[in-house]
């Protein structure tokens, strides 16, 4: 055991490591001292014992010479003694917070954010997807305590920075989302995304695919065949969703009545849709390979290429789509517009083409849109077949 005395700069330094952990005491503060290894490292410590606290005397770390001075390590074993006298222990809030970090880390709190509130909701699907994507990878190992606005920031702009705009808006919202939820939990006091600034307006597309487009991209789609260039046939003779198409089930099919059903848990607005389906539509999907499953049944996906998943990869397929039609400025969500567009030009009504969107409010409203549904199915086969005979004659042109 060494012998107690004032603790300098000078004397800390020239401590000599024996083969064992000594502490040298300090004679200026009782209590303070310095751990000195076999390898020559030198600690801070401070012996204490809380107001209340009955037993051995409690040891905090200050820590390690170098980080800080001896007088600083004095300052700061002078504090721990303070607070302890008034029975809080600084040790033990610094062991508890320490918990608390490995506790609290980002990746298991998304994990419940998406179990206990999104997982219900019909976005699930494409905030699960942001998160694991681009949120995860950046701060998922990370105590939620020490996600700063600069990390949220640096998410955004790394998203930005590969030109998806709207994207990056998408990604800061569930981020938001996902904070706020911690505040609400009691996780954190205060979201770090707050007032953080989205990187673009989003400004509305008007873009719709003038006719020698159209026949580009319809020749184009005959060109690649199963499975994306009949995944986009079929957006164009449907005008449904993107996401509704490329989730497309047997089971939904009726050929002979030549409709598919979109049910309300995979419709975008959670209403059930039935959609009619031309000739040229049911020409496509009987034109598509079934697949079989592990166990030896039918696959009820209409694209996939696995039986186990729909389809994916589209941004790839979409630039080879591009390569083979030479039609470049265009997005898939132009398809609805487009759609629209054509068919307001060929005399069908707003409220028939709204109705054939599956869109949650249009033309018509109050009681009569309850009846929506219903009512137009005649109007909307009419319209559906004879712009399946438009597109024919434009690919034709």
């Amino acid at each position: 055991m060494a012998e107690p005395r004032k603790l300098t700069k000078s004397v800390v330094e020239g401590i000599i490591p024996g083969p064992r952990d000594v502490v040298h005491w300090d004679t200026v503060l009782k209590g303070f001292g310095v751990k000195v290894t076999p390898k020559g490292r030198k600690v801070f410590i401070v012996q204490h014992r809380p107001k209340g606290h009955k037993g051995a005397a409690k040891k905090y770390t200050i820590g390690k010479y170098g980080d800080f001075t001896v007088q600083q390590a004095r300052d700061a074993a002078l504090d721990v003694i303070h607070n302890s006298a008034q029975g809080i222990d600084l040790g033990a809030q610094q062991k508890a917070e320490r918990a608390k970090q490995l506790n609290d880390l980002t990746k298991d709190l998304v994990s419940q954010f998406i179990e206990k509130h999104v997982s219900q909701n019909r976005s699930a699907r494409e905030t699960t997807r942001l998160l694991d994507h681009d949120v995860i990878p950046v701060i998922g190992n990370k105590s939620i305590h020490d996600v700063t606005k600069h990390d949220i920031i640096s998410i955004v702009d790394r998203v930005s920075g590969r030109g998806a705009h709207t994207t990056a808006n998408r990604t800061l919202a569930a981020v938001r989302k996902f904070l706020n939820w911690c505040v609400g939990r009691g996780v954190i006091e205060t979201s770090p995304a707050a007032n953080v600034a989205a990187p673009k307006k989003e400004v509305s597309r008007d873009r719709a695919l003038d006719t020698a487009e159209l026949a580009a991209i319809l020749n184009a789609t005959d060109k690649m065949g199963f499975p994306f260039g009949y995944y986009v046939k079929l957006l164009f003779l449907t005008a449904q969703r993107r996401g509704e198409v490329s989730g497309m089930r047997w089971s939904e099919i009726n050929l002979d009545s030549a409709t598919w059903t979109i049910p309300a848990e995979r419709a975008k607005n959670g209403k059930a849709h039935v959609v009619h389906l031309s000739q040229a539509s049911l020409d496509v999907l009987q034109s598509i390979p079934k697949f079989a499953n592990a166990n030896g049944t039918e696959s009820d996906l209409v694209f996939t290429t696995n039986g186990k998943t729909s389809i994916s990869g589209f941004s790839k397929a979409k630039k080879q789509l591009d390569e083979l039609s030479g039609v470049t400025d265009w997005r898939i969500h132009d398809i609805r517009r487009t759609v629209v567009t054509q068919m307001a030009a060929m005399g069908v009504w707003h409220h028939v083409a709204d109705a054939i969107l599956n869109h949650k409010t249009g033309a018509i409203s109050g009681v009569a849109a309850v009846y929506q549904r219903h009512e137009f199915l005649d109007d909307r086969k009419r319209a559906l077949d004879d712009w399946a005979k438009r597109l024919r004659e434009i690919s034709d042109e």
